[in-house]
């Protein structure tokens, strides 16, 4: 029991100075926020005033966000996001939208790659910057004041920038900025490591 004991205490100590960073290549996360989202509705809308226009409309939407990331390198974690949100309108005869966007994401997380070059202490332990692309699709329905409400497909696509301050091991405070996903998300992040 002693020698058991004393392989596994020592294995216990390491696995934890491994999720002492807040990025490494195990980390998992998900976190959820509220976001501005701003995405492309395609195909024919149909304004009151114009008539039927083909292009595209982009109001800004207030999102439920969830994201999920997943390390694959030191420094680069992949994952996805997902939301629903609307927002009111009331301009050219439209009533509102509801949208559902689903999209994929890739982060690199620089803040930690800093303090390994540098050797030096700068919290990376509870703070983690990052910058990322993101890309997606998803369905809109368009109300308008007087026709039917409408069914579009949406898309998404763009680079933001990003801090997660860890206030506990595994829970923190999530902000993003940017363009794709999201103008602006604000949540909580928990490690599932």
């Amino acid at each position: 029991m002693k020698y058991l004991l004393a392989l596994v205490i020592p294995f216990l100590f390491s696995a934890q100075n491994v999720t002492a960073q807040a990025w490494t290549k195990y980390t998992k996360l998900i976190s959820v926020g509220l976001c501005a989202g701003n995405y492309y509705y395609l195909g024919t809308t149909r304004a009151a005033f114009f008539g039927p226009t083909t292009g595209r409309y982009n109001p800004v939407t207030g999102q439920i966000s969830v994201e999920g990331e997943f390390g694959v390198h030191e420094y680069i974690g992949v994952g996805f996001n997902a939301g629903f949100g609307g927002a009111r309108s009331g301009t050219f005869g439209v009533k509102g939208s509801l949208n559902v966007p689903v999209g994929v994401l890739a982060n690199f997380h620089f803040y930690q790659l800093i303090e390994d070059l540098t050797g030096t202490n700068l919290h990376a332990e509870a703070i983690d910057v990052f910058v990322g692309v993101s890309i997606g699709t998803g369905l809109g329905v368009i109300s308008y004041n007087n026709v039917s409400d409408q069914v579009v497909p949406l898309v998404f696509g763009g680079a933001h920038v990003g801090a997660r301050w860890y206030f506990s091991p595994n829970i923190g405070l999530s902000g993003q900025f940017g363009f794709g996903k999201s103008l602006v998300d604000l949540g909580v992040v928990f490690k599932l490591n």
